[in-house]
């Protein structure tokens, strides 16, 4: 804890435009932006997080800072505090069935991308769709990273991989993780069992799982914020602050991109939240993160590991 307050890390995932229709056997129209998270949205977050005094982590997919414009925004990312994680350099939605090779080429090709951009080595890696396994968290300690942030340690996957699945028409066929025993695994920072990952072990890569409201295993995230509105997040919230717990808040790049002037593309609007307009995405974004600053004190996922391993109070 920092000046009694509980520490909040706040991560962002930069999925891009295309990956969402791809994953719903959807193909690009030429309309289509197809960088409306780097054109559109990215600046939106960075101005609200600079309001707010918050350095959060962007989990950032490899091709997409392969265009000359991206790349000068993701430097101005990092300019501005903020911490550059991997997040795969194509983000395949069923990235946890892919080869060892290529598993291991998604993870290094978009790590040496990020070397070669912000000048040093990224140390987290999430995996699309949270698709880990045990073979990706070795080659994550293969490749010295800190940490994942990739299993989601609920119990209600498979109801909440059904919802999902009903949301989207049946069309977003892939379900949330890649096991129903990632559901046990511990609702805090762990290193995890070389084999079993979801068990404690003694790998030399920490685990950071996104929050899991106790006992009821229901996730917090932004992308409930946009399905559930303001009554349930503010009862959410409220129920998880009597747990004193550190707060893993996970975002997407998506959340704020103005639809109806970056777009252009309706097949997208079966995406939780997207159609609502841009002040009514930003008065969510103001309610989050007003509640949290008065509870929390905002730093990086990198900067959290680093208190888990000091073994201080979080």
């Amino acid at each position: 804890m920092k000046n009694g307050k509980k520490y909040c890390a706040i991560s962002v995932d930069l999925d891009p435009i295309d990956h969402y229709l791809y994953a719903r056997d959807y193909k690009p129209l030429d309309v289509t932006n197809l960088n409306a998270i780097y054109d559109d949205a990215l600046p939106r977050f960075l101005d609200l997080f600079d309001q707010y005094g918050v350095k959060v982590t962007f989990f950032l997919v490899g091709r997409d800072v392969l265009e000359a414009k991206n790349k000068t925004r993701i430097r101005e990312v990092v300019k501005r505090g903020h911490e550059i994680a991997n997040h795969t350099y194509n983000h395949y939605q069923y990235f946890c069935h892919l080869s060892h090779e290529d598993k291991r080429n998604e993870i290094e090709r978009t790590d040496n991308i990020i070397s070669d951009t912000v000048g040093k080595k990224s140390v987290g890696f999430r995996a699309p769709a949270w698709g880990i396994d045990h073979i990706t968290m070795n080659i994550l300690e293969e490749n010295e990273y800190l940490y994942d942030s990739s299993v989601f340690p609920s119990k209600l996957v498979p109801v909440i991989s059904y919802v999902n699945w009903l949301l989207n028409k049946g069309r977003l066929k892939r379900g949330l993780g890649n096991s129903y025993k990632l559901g046990m695994a511990s609702k805090l920072p762990y290193f995890p069992h070389r084999e079993k990952i979801w068990k404690k072990g003694n790998m030399n890569i920490m685990e950071m799982p996104p929050t899991i409201l106790p006992i009821i295993q229901l996730p917090f995230l932004g992308t409930l914020l946009f399905m559930l509105g303001e009554t349930i997040f503010n009862i959410s919230f409220s129920y998880y602050s009597f747990f004193n717990k550190p707060l893993l808040y996970e975002l997407h790049g998506i959340e704020l991109v103005d639809y109806y002037s970056s777009i252009n593309d309706e097949r997208l609007l079966m995406k939780p939240g997207l159609g609502k307009k841009i002040h009514e995405k930003m008065k969510l974004y103001h309610l989050m993160l007003s509640k949290f600053s008065r509870s929390y004190h905002f730093i990086t996922m990198q900067q959290l590991v680093q208190i888990f391993s000091q073994n201080q109070d979080p």
